[in-house]
């Protein structure tokens, strides 16, 4: 005789709530779905276990002797999924891993998951820092790696190159800069800018750049981390935002007075890629999940 666990919970259940409604409710399923798992379970035992009559149901002399059975049955059954589990993620090694924003939503959250599927002995925590934490939460070994800018400082990172985007000039369509199929650093000269904060790597990147051109920036807003202030400042045409290309769809149209236009330098992009702390000795679970990045997840082996 093969019995279905879930379908005897729900019977237990049902005699707790004394309710099939209620209990329906409870599971986040129509009475309906619930009827039919009692009907299997009563006939997968070959006996009937609720009397049915125009006042409700009750259980039959069988139903309550189940019942007394099925309750420690049902107990002993989740105390056994919970200790087996227990025991499984004890044995899993959890890597810990940063993100600085953009990285996560241009490595897509559905890769992460595919791999943590892939590899059923590895738990990951992850969690989005700026820039700056990133590097240094894995200099304090919060973090056992963290995919970020390229830090301007290597001395104390193995930096592993994963994403190069290229950065856009966004502009208010009022602009005459909006005319242009593209900019260099130099039309930017009188322009006010909307950067983001010291926190973000990007933003030395930009900076560089105007040095470059000999340039002093007229720097206007700093934003902390919410690209729609800045949006919203361009909107209202007080000023300009560089960014990064691949990062600024989700967002960028709902403004109905803003343009993108390509920055017409090939030194102009964002790089970023994992780091983890020089001499620190990498778990082969760090290391198998930024393979799976690294080489291409149809040439990852587990």
């Amino acid at each position: 005789m093969e019995i279905d666990m879930t379908s005897l919970k729900y019977f237990v259940l049902i005699c707790k709530n004394k309710s099939f409604s209620k209990t329906a409710e409870e599971l986040f399923i129509t009475q309906q779905a619930l009827s039919k798992r009692i009907q299997k379970l009563e006939k997968q035992l070959g006996t009937q276990l609720f009397e049915r009559t125009p006042r409700g149901v009750t259980l039959t002399e069988t139903g309550r002797y189940v019942l007394s059975r099925a309750e420690l049955l049902v107990k002993t059954y989740d105390e056994f999924i919970s200790d087996v589990k227990s025991k499984i993620d004890k044995e899993k090694t959890t890597i810990k891993i940063g993100f600085a924003p953009g990285t996560l939503q241009i490595l897509g959250v559905k890769a992460i998951i595919e791999f943590e599927q892939k590899s059923r002995d590895i738990h990951i925590e992850i969690a989005e820092f700026s820039d700056i934490d990133c590097e240094a939460n894995v200099l304090n070994g919060t973090l056992d790696l963290a995919l970020t800018v390229k830090p301007k400082d290597l001395s104390n990172f193995i930096y592993y190159h994963l994403i190069r985007e290229k950065l856009i000039v966004i502009v208010n369509k009022a602009n005459p800069l909006s005319a242009r199929e593209s900019v260099r650093f130099e039309d930017l000269k009188n322009e006010k800018l909307i950067l983001l904060s010291d926190t973000f790597r990007i933003q030395p990147v930009i900076l560089e750049h105007f040095e470059k051109a000999g340039l002093v920036p007229k720097i206007y807003f700093k934003s902390s981390h919410d690209l729609k202030v800045a949006y919203d400042f361009v909107e209202l045409n007080q000023g300009i935002f560089i960014f990064v290309d691949k990062l600024t769809h989700p967002h960028i149209e709902e403004y109905k007075n803003i343009k993108v236009i390509p920055l017409d330098d090939p030194t102009a992009h964002w790089d970023a890629g994992f780091i983890v702390k020089k001499g620190a000795k990498i778990s082969k679970a760090a290391k198998r999940f930024m393979d799976y990045f690294l080489l291409g997840k149809n040439k990852y082996i587990p």
